[in-house]
């Protein structure tokens, strides 16, 4: 019965008759290439590669509806809480199963989430000239003593297990931090370099000659999480949209934000 199920689910087809509006809540700061904008508005165009990612994640489901509402993320994660909105996307943390409901696995239903449906496994790697001197590991530098890397304001915050060894090097656009690290002035750059375990190199960099340098800088993985009280109240939906995630990652759409950023930086 359950194959039978998710055989529909997977199919696209509803297990609802009735419209259901899901209120997803996001941050009202930009956060490129993730969520544009610095307001309470919603982009009418480009609103940000995990917005589009969860309208196509929606659009599958027939009858179900997506209301968005940008709050500063505090109010969004309070509010999840309180059951005054439905969803939003966030890392794992153990304290975090206060505020909602993350998918977990059948087999461990008390231990972390079931990292293949999640929304989004992202990898950032930096970029250097070829043949450089210095190292990365994966863990820590080497070859240097501070390794300055140019990043866009608005950006996520780089975190790394060698944190002391970065300076950052803020800019206005991706562009004037290509223009730096060709220049000499920066040591590296950095991308988005794998989603959901496979390279999606931008290809410019190859076109500049440009290099990416393993393993990752880090890795971040981002969750949907249900408030409790949806869950409780739709646990099926709840499960048909992680059961969707499973497949539908939306590659394509980070990697054509990709190209839009540095479109709109020349």
């Amino acid at each position: 019965m359950q194959r039978y199920v998710w055989g529909l689910v997977l199919a696209g087809t509803s297990l609802f008759s009735h419209a259901t509006t899901l209120k997803f809540c996001y941050e009202d700061k930009q956060l490129r290439p993730y969520y544009f904008g610095n307001s309470a508005d919603v982009p009418a165009d480009m609103p940000g590669a995990t917005i589009e990612h969860l309208r196509l994640l929606v659009s599958k489901v027939p009858g179900l509806q997506l209301e968005l509402r940008r709050l500063p993320w505090k109010r969004c994660l309070q509010q999840l809480q309180q059951g005054e909105v439905d969803a939003l996307i966030a890392s794992y943390a153990k304290e975090r199963e206060t505020l909602g409901h993350y998918p977990k696995s059948a087999s461990d239903p008390a231990g972390p989430p079931d990292s293949s449906r999640a929304f989004s496994a992202h990898q950032t790697c930096l970029v250097s000239k070829p043949g450089v001197s210095w190292r990365w590991d994966g863990q820590k530098f080497s070859g240097i003593d501070q390794v300055v890397i140019a990043r866009p304001l608005g950006y996520a915050p780089l975190k790394t297990s060698d944190q002391s060894k970065i300076s950052i090097h803020y800019t206005l656009s991706g562009a004037m931090d290509l223009d730096l690290l060709e220049g000499g002035r920066v040591n590296a750059i950095t991308t988005l370099c794998r989603i959901a375990g496979k390279n999606a190199e931008a290809p410019y960099l190859k076109k500049r000659q440009l290099q990416v340098i393993y393993p990752p800088l880090y890795s971040n993985t981002g969750y949907l999480v249900f408030s409790h009280a949806f869950y409780q109240a739709q646990p099926q939906l709840a499960e048909q949209l992680w059961q969707l995630l499973a497949v539908e990652k939306g590659e394509a759409i980070y990697q054509k934000y990709l190209s839009i950023l540095l479109q709109m930086s020349n």
